[in-house]
């Protein structure tokens, strides 16, 4: 139960909510004058009768809204009208005592729910770290994307927090229901997004709920939409625009009511224009766009990046701080792996390190990844005469990143995959596109 301040006199309406509240357990303060406002304690929700502290009530709710900004206001009076000259912005209901009669708990209830609303929202965003421009522009139309139902489209390099964003925007939803596209084999797609009917093929023993009815009056995250094969984008067109879906084996379609966010690192453009993806899905998907900056080009952001991993992973009671030098170090580095390799950089610096001041030496970060990749893509931007170069360019460095990195492991592509922060079956997807044989990179 939220706690309750309750600003009034004793009179019959303040007796009233007095019993309904204490009939189901609400922890209520009662303050009998207006000055407690500004002295009193700060409850999540606050009751305020108009007719109590009719003189006093703006000045009052101000100085409320300035002192605990997050707190809900429901105001009533016997008659609201007399009280226009206050800005709606000092309450969040306001309601006729004959209403709140009728309708006090479950006022009460949707008062609730926008203020754990806006904590869940206070609590993701604080996840969005950063102070450069493209993080404070990003942050903005995070917020704007929240109030909207429109299709997401996430863009950027793996490692840059696309999933933190996803998670930012649904919010204001009680289900979440994560895909990632990479990790479902090509023939089950179509049953894990939509379900089946019992016997609709071999195997089929019970009846399936997809994930798509799973999310039904939620969100749900495609994650890795670029690697969805085009008979599921097809299917999935149709959800988009017709609202139901169709299980494997069924009769009738079923309405739901989901909202669709979508994240890829890949250039879905180019994906169209080499026919991987299809070009009427992509813009039914691109409603709100948003291209996440990779972390090499938003340094500016490392310290305070650095600084939340460390909160977040130094054990109670154990403070580290960066040196300058050791700030230095991470700013020099290009973050090939982005936000995710400069976390598992401070975590393991945390685990081999004792609490106190971080030096450069304590650092350890694989150097060699971000100084092979910078050189190599400055190589390759420097004599790629098309885009489409560059891009063949760069897939033939991420084989090679990719054997290399298999092999270090010995051949296992569970161990690689481990250590890329990927799921195995998404490492073998991406080896399957690329081109590439297991058998041959061993």
């Amino acid at each position: 139960m939220l706690p309750i301040d309750f600003f009034t006199k004793e009179n019959a309406t303040s007796s009233f909510i007095q019993d309904v509240l204490s009939s189901v357990d609400y922890p209520v303060s009662i303050f009998p004058s207006a000055q407690d406002a500004d002295t009193g304690a700060r409850a999540s929700i606050v009751i305020w009768d108009l007719d109590a502290f009719a003189s006093e009530s703006a000045e009052a709710l101000s100085k409320l809204r300035s002192r605990s900004p997050d707190t809900m206001i429901l105001a009533y009076a016997e008659n609201p009208d007399k009280f226009r000259d206050i800005p709606n912005n000092l309450y969040d209901i306001i309601l006729s005592v004959e209403a709140l009669r009728l309708h006090l708990m479950s006022k009460l209830a949707r008062l609730k729910e926008i203020y754990s609303a806006k904590r869940t929202f206070r609590e993701r965003m604080s996840h969005l770290v950063g102070k450069s421009e493209a993080m404070q522009n990003l942050r903005k139309t995070v917020e704007k994307a929240i109030l909207n139902t429109g299709s997401v489209l996430i863009q950027g390099e793996s490692g840059v927090g696309k999933d933190l964003i996803a998670r930012a925007i649904a919010c204001v939803y009680d289900k979440f229901v994560t895909v990632n596209c990479s990790a479902i084999p090509e023939a089950l797609f179509e049953s894990e997004l939509f379900g089946h009917t019992r016997g609709a093929f071999t195997g089929a023993q019970n009846e399936r709920i997809g994930l798509f009815e799973d999310a039904n009056g939620g969100a749900i995250f495609l994650d890795e939409i670029g690697d969805m094969p085009l008979h599921a984008q097809v299917k999935l067109l149709r959800v988009i625009q017709n609202h139901e879906i169709r299980p494997i084996g069924a009769n009738k379609t079923r309405h739901i009511d989901v909202r669709i966010i979508a994240a890829t690192n890949r250039d879905l453009r180019e994906e169209i224009r080499e026919k991987r993806f299809r070009e009427d899905l992509f813009y039914r998907l691109n409603v709100i766009p948003m291209q996440l900056s990779p972390l090499r080009e938003r340094k500016e952001d490392i310290e305070d990046l650095a600084n939340y991993f460390i909160r977040q992973y130094a054990p109670e009671g154990e403070p580290y701080t960066l040196s300058p030098e050791a700030l230095q170090k991470l700013q020099a580095h290009n973050w090939p792996g982005n936000i995710r390799e400069l976390e598992n950089v401070i975590q393991r610096t945390l685990c081999f390190t004792a609490p106190g001041i971080l030096n450069a030496d304590d650092l350890q970060i694989d150097e060699s990844m971000g100084i092979a990749t910078s050189g190599t893509t400055s190589a390759g931007i420097a004599t790629a005469s098309t885009y489409n170069e560059f891009r063949e360019m760069q897939m033939d460095e991420e084989k090679e990143f990719l054997k290399a990195k298999i092999r270090e492991c010995g051949g296992s592509i569970s161990l690689a995959a481990d250590k890329l922060g990927m799921i195995r079956t998404a490492l073998y997807n991406r080896l399957g596109r690329l081109g590439l044989n297991v058998k041959d990179i061993r």
